[in-house]
């Protein structure tokens, strides 16, 4: 291995004070006193196996807020850190006040701190065998493109050391790219997402894999790459682009090593079969969060729908027959089923061969101790501490990082004891509603016309006795670049004001919308602006200016529950978007022009999200002037 770079930091573990410099070169002199290389694993079909051909299953977790910071991870409010909302502020704040030389440094105490050997005795003490890194690869570029810091692997190898010596696998995770591959403060920094759209920063990421990869190759230990995390900014032909540049980076240096081609929120079919893109061992993966981030409500009967979807997925899996990673998934909540319904999604991965990295190993409680909602294997046991990174002196900060080595720790113990029991009693599911196959009525509705878009499952539809419109809709989704849903419509010729109240929308899937629709034709690819509700009673805004395009998502309005009432007008080429907030005032979401022909089909869309299956949405005072 070679030296890491010489700058020597206090670590701060148990009090004692280690050159980090020297740490490092007594692990390495004693390598062989401390812990064997772990062997070798080789990609056979979707399995690892071992040197004897065993399979070996992929349990673990996520060393999130590491190599990568993610400010609400230590509990904090923006306010409370001096209004440093990500980490590209939190470091431009401390280069301002003390210099890059010092904010390096202080970097340095808040990453020794951070995770400790403690840490990962912990991770083993859950059963676990592997863990996910997260790497900014700001940590590894140098102050030119393509250029490496003269401490580029230090933290790095660092991880895999600490790992390895307690027995578990790494796989390196690029979680901020050059650019950033979504706006999101995961990324490093908020509100870029300009990866996909600059090609210098497709060079960069590709670049930077063909390194890790030369230094990775031989490492045992390093068992994946995992290329891009969560690329949720990005269209899917920029995604699988981005993606082959990066492989061919990797495979000019390391034929063998399992690679993890990302998916989008919708999936990774886009990719097509890797074996006959001429791929060798590359799999998927995908991050899953029901009961989160508008996947349902957090209840056990939305963790049974998605026990049940995932059937569908490994049934994909399985037809191509590579492996596949949830890289990153969490139960979180003690309503929704806690640890024992996160055993029972560790266990039904590795029935269908998957490996699994939970988020996170550490966050921070606010209040001090357990709560209701836990999101690591471990929290803090007192109220989290907090800094103010623009007025706190060095003194104070650097204290604050310190801080981390030595806090006092409680351990999920409910989700360890889930995780290691040999035979774990596990609280029934709750049943889940029949699918419906078909619709109880397909009464026609004058003036309006039907139609099932794009293969949809037959719909249906009929007036109930006090004027509502309830109306079954299949189909797998409104959105990329082809739609199938069902659709009440009428063609319009020019100006248009349509107006809805969505009363009610079943809860089949967490992506189960009914709302208005405007678009150029009714074939899948068509032109469309879309303003529909999901079950939660979100609000989304959806767009597809051109046909063939893809639809993306252009506005939203945060919101609960029903009714949800919805406008979608056009005078001459200009459309604009509404729906009421929970006060009853009108709020726009989205206009702009567009340039699409006279006439239009607009009207009122049901769509289950899942095409074996209807879902039941019911209008009221659905009207149309023309």
């Amino acid at each position: 291995m070679p030296k890491p770079a010489q700058r020597s930091l206090e670590l701060g573990q148990n009090g004692g004070v280690i050159p980090l410099f020297l740490g490092l070169a007594m692990m390495q002199a004693n390598d062989k006193t401390i812990y064997q290389p772990l062997p070798k694993l080789e990609v056979k079909g979707k399995h690892l196996v071992d040197p004897s051909g065993k399979v070996v299953p992929m349990k673990g977790v996520n060393l999130g807020n590491w190599l990568m910071i993610e400010l609400w991870m230590w509990g904090f409010w923006d306010e409370e850190t001096g209004g440093v909302k990500d980490q590209h502020d939190l470091l431009q704040t401390l280069r301002e006040r003390f210099g890059p030389i010092e904010t390096e440094r202080l970097m340095d105490v808040y990453r020794a701190s951070w995770f400790t050997d403690r840490d990962f005795e912990v991770i083993r003490s859950f059963g676990m065998n592997v863990v996910r890194l997260p790497i900014d690869y700001r940590l590894l570029e140098g102050s030119e493109p393509k250029s490496l810091r003269p401490d580029a692997w230090e933290w790095i190898d660092r991880a895999v050391d600490m790992a390895e010596a307690k027995g578990l696998y790494t796989i390196l995770d690029l979680h901020g790219a050059p650019g950033g591959q979504s706006p999101y403060e995961h990324t490093g920094q908020s509100d870029q997402n300009k990866l996909w759209a600059e090609p210098a920063n497709h060079e960069r990421t590709a670049w930077l894999w063909g390194e890790m990869s030369k230094r990775f190759r031989d490492r045992s230990a390093v068992v994946a790459y995992d290329v891009i995390n969560e690329p949720y900014g990005g269209k899917r032909d920029e995604i699988r682009t981005v993606f082959e540049k990066c492989l061919a980076a990797i495979r000019k240096v390391d034929p063998d090593k399992l690679v993890y081609a990302p998916g989008d929120t919708s999936g990774f079919d886009f990719y097509g079969d890797p074996k006959a893109n001429g791929w060798k061992n590359v799999g998927f993966t995908m991050h899953y969060y029901p009961g989160l981030f508008g996947n349902g409500q957090p209840t056990p009967l939305t963790h049974a729908k998605h026990l049940r979807y995932l059937e569908t997925v490994a049934e994909q899996v399985e037809k191509l027959n590579v492996p596949f990673l949830v890289g990153e998934m969490n139960v979180v909540f003690k309503a929704a089923g806690g640890g024992s319904m996160m055993r029972r999604t560790f266990d039904l991965h590795e029935k269908f061969g998957w490996a699994t990295t939970m988020w996170s190993t550490k966050v921070v409680s606010r209040e001090g101790g357990l709560s209701d909602a836990m999101w690591g294997l471990v929290t803090t046991k007192n109220p989290g501490r907090t800094a103010n990174f623009r007025k706190d002196s060095k003194e104070a900060i650097e204290a604050f990082f310190k801080g981390f080595a030595t806090e006092e720790l409680v351990v999920y113990e409910e989700l360890r004891q889930a995780m290691t029991a040999k035979n774990p009693v596990l609280p029934a599911l709750p049943e889940i509603p029949a699918p419906r196959r078909v619709a109880p009525a397909d009464d026609p509705i004058a003036p309006w016309l039907l139609n099932d878009v794009g293969g949809a499952l037959q719909g249906g539809q009929r007036t109930l006795p006090n004027g509502d419109i309830e109306l079954y809709g299949g189909g797998d989704d409104i959105w990329a670049h082809r739609d199938q849903f069902r659709f009440l419509v009428q063609p319009v010729a020019g100006d248009f004001a349509l107006a809805g109240t969505v009363v009610s929308l079943e809860d089949v899937d967490a992506y189960s919308k009914a709302g208005l629709m405007a678009r150029v034709s009714r074939e899948p690819d068509a032109a469309a602006l879309l303003v529909s509700t999901f079950p939660n009673g979100e609000v989304q805004v959806a767009l597809r200016r051109k046909t063939g395009e893809a639809m993306e998502g252009v506005a939203s309005l945060q919101r609960e529950g029903f009714p949800v009432s919805l406008r979608l007008t056009r005078r001459e080429d200009e459309f604009a978007v509404a729906a009421r907030e929970a006060s009853g005032a009108w709020k726009e979401l989205w206009s702009g022009r567009l340039d699409w022909p006279v006439e239009t089909f607009v009207g009122a869309v049901a769509l289950s999200h899942d095409n074996s299956q209807l879902v039941r949405a019911v209008y009221r005072g659905l009207m149309l002037r023309k």
